[in-house]
């Protein structure tokens, strides 16, 4: 008799936790297209109305970028009405946490003031941008955004522009996270901000669970030419220190009188991949114990920021998985395996001319 009570219990105990339990585990459904390894977004200076526009500048808060032209008659307008539907449905704590920027692939016509005047027809709080046609398309390349100026269809140099509809999500640190396809409702862009808000990015866009060091497929792509590239510019820069085979100095953790230490290793049997990838790229241009007669010299004005991320991609291709996916967040939370969607962009929207 006990022993069928326990299990009675047994048995209502995991229906609850059926019945309850799961909403718990269950992941994030974004509503755009989410990158499965978040990219730092590409600085932008432009020029508003009120000033230069830097990303920089908005870090800590989340990012909205929207490309087009003021001139649009129809998609412009209803996508930056929907990002004020959208923020208009959070609370005004949740809102003043949130940036829209809208830069204007037009700047033959969209002046720094018009921009302004433009925006502020539809919230106060968003910023218009633009540059010079070569920023523009430097911008635009950098955050995969199509557009294309067409040939005036009258006498009176009325014309139309193409453009890509999507809008890109940056979160707090600056790193492109998603992006929403043109159409999507105000509603949802809000469930994803909120979320957003609270919780951040997990790691390859999915809610991760299972304290376990179980190695996973890891989420980090390394691209080939990334990885070659990286092992020259190592071999040109680093070498001399850290050894040809990544090894360092077999003494690396003995500390010197002077406070200093020998060159670590790193491949994975140092304590490099436990940093993230931010901090090793400070470390690297900033230099470390500049003051030791033994020290890591700083390398920001010697390598460029794209040569310092080859260096770092050819050192995880050094490392096995579990390093990287600790290096990325993933070593005490194994990722389910469940889809993520691929950051790719939403079809190009067509402006018309206005009648």
């Amino acid at each position: 008799m006990k022993k069928a009570y326990v299990i009675l219990i047994g048995i209502f105990l995991l229906t609850a936790l059926g019945i309850f339990g799961l909403p718990l585990f269950k992941s994030q459904q974004f509503h755009g297209s989410v990158l499965q390894e978040p990219k730092l977004a590409a600085e932008i200076v432009l020029r508003s109305a009120a000033g230069p526009v830097r990303l920089s500048d908005y870090r800590g808060r989340i990012a909205l970028l929207y490309f087009g032209y003021t001139s649009c008659p129809d998609i412009c307008p209803a996508s930056l009405a929907n990002l004020k539907l959208a923020l208009g449905n959070l609370s005004p704590e949740e809102s003043a946490q949130v940036q829209v920027i809208f830069v204007s692939v037009d700047p033959g016509r969209d002046t720094p003031e018009k921009l302004g005047q433009y925006i502020r027809l539809f919230d106060d709080g968003f910023i218009g941008a633009t540059g010079t046609r070569d920023e523009i398309d430097l911008i635009t390349s950098a955050f995969n955004v199509y557009y294309k100026i067409n040939p005036p269809e009258s006498n009176n140099n009325d014309y139309t522009v193409d453009h890509s509809g999507f809008i890109t999500v940056i979160d707090r640190d600056g790193y492109v996270i998603m992006s929403w396809p043109h159409g999507t409702p105000p509603a949802d862009m809000s469930a994803d901000l909120r979320y957003l808000l609270k919780n951040g990015m997990p790691i390859s866009a999915q809610i991760l669970a299972g304290p376990t060091y179980t190695p996973v497929v890891c989420a980090v792509t390394l691209a080939p030419a990334h990885v070659q590239g990286g092992e020259w510019l190592y071999q040109h820069h680093c070498a001399q220190c850290h050894g040809a085979d990544l090894a360092g100095n077999s003494a690396w953790q003995t500390e010197l009188v002077d406070g200093s230490h020998l060159p670590p290793p790193l491949n994975g049997d140092g304590k490099a991949w436990q940093y993230s990838e931010q901090d090793l790229i400070r470390i690297i241009k900033e230099g470390r114990n500049l003051e030791k007669p033994i020290h890591m010299p700083a390398f920001k004005n010697t390598l460029a920021d794209w040569e310092i991320s080859f260096v770092l991609t050819y050192l995880k291709s050094n490392w096995d998985i579990n390093q990287r996916n600790y290096q990325h967040g993933f070593m005490t939370l194994t990722p389910q395996a469940t889809p993520t969607l691929s950051a790719t962009p939403s079809p190009t929207v067509t402006g018309t001319l206005l009648p």
